[in-house]
């Protein structure tokens, strides 16, 4: 079995979700981002090239997400915690691990979207899946990401599926992907005593056991990147 794409599929996935605020605004962002990178603005191969090297910083530290999460999205039990304390809110982590996450999967992709509105994070890793020889291989990386324990755990297991995602050039919806990042970091509800990392963690899986049994996915091909050159970039630290 090999990872060759599909002609592209424009109607929308089985599995998908719409993005709350957070998410919306991840996903102008990103794809204000991505446009940009694949017509090879300077500026934007620049801009990745910093977020991918802030992936492991503190939101904020990389100079260009501190700016983008207006004040209408962040909490507002959280605000006053904010005026007196540096760390971040869950929405501005999410924000930071969602946009610098997004920079190394679209890192030196000329022609493929790797913001893909409409499929979920966990989808895409089944699609992975669907493409490569040792499936296995895939789930258990996937059931490591359900199985973290911690915020900077999760990310960590993610990071590693985003690096396999770009390489078989298989995308996702940033926004949706925000909200989670965001649910995930909330602690237990007064009723159900579930956390929003319970929450997620079941979320994903019901999206990807579900999404095995569906049609062959979509590729996420831009038709805005006819335009994009597959000429290097002009630094190689920057590609």
């Amino acid at each position: 079995m090999t990872d060759t794409l599909e002609p592209a599929v424009r109607k929308r996935p089985r599995h998908s979700r719409e993005p709350e605020a957070l998410g919306r605004h991840v996903a102008s962002v990103v794809d204000d981002l991505q446009r940009r990178y694949l017509r090879q603005a300077p500026a934007a191969i620049a801009a990745l090239a910093q977020l991918r090297q802030a992936v492991n910083a503190e939101p904020g530290t990389a100079g260009l997400d501190a700016v983008w999460l207006p004040d209408a999205l962040i909490e507002p039990e959280l605000r006053s915690e904010r005026a007196e304390h540096p760390r971040a809110t869950p929405s501005e982590q999410a924000l930071h691990t969602a946009v610098t996450l997004f920079a190394i999967h679209q890192q030196s992709q000329r022609e493929q979207r790797m913001h893909t509105p409409g499929t979920t994070f966990a989808v895409a890793c089944q699609w992975l899946a669907a493409v490569r020889d040792n499936d296995e291989t895939v789930h258990r990386r996937f059931a490591a990401v359900g199985t973290a324990a911690t915020y900077p755990e999760l990310v960590y297991h993610v990071r590693n599926m985003v690096t396999q995602l770009r390489a078989a050039k298989i995308g996702f919806d940033y926004g949706v992907f925000a909200d989670d990042l965001r649910l995930f970091q909330r602690g237990p509800a007064l009723v159900s005593g579930l956390t929003g990392a319970d929450h997620v963690r079941a979320l994903w899986g019901r999206e990807y056991w579900r999404a095995s049994a569906g049609p062959a996915r979509p590729a996420a091909t831009d038709p805005d990147a006819s335009d994009a050159s597959d000429t290097a970039d002009p630094s190689t630290s920057q590609e």
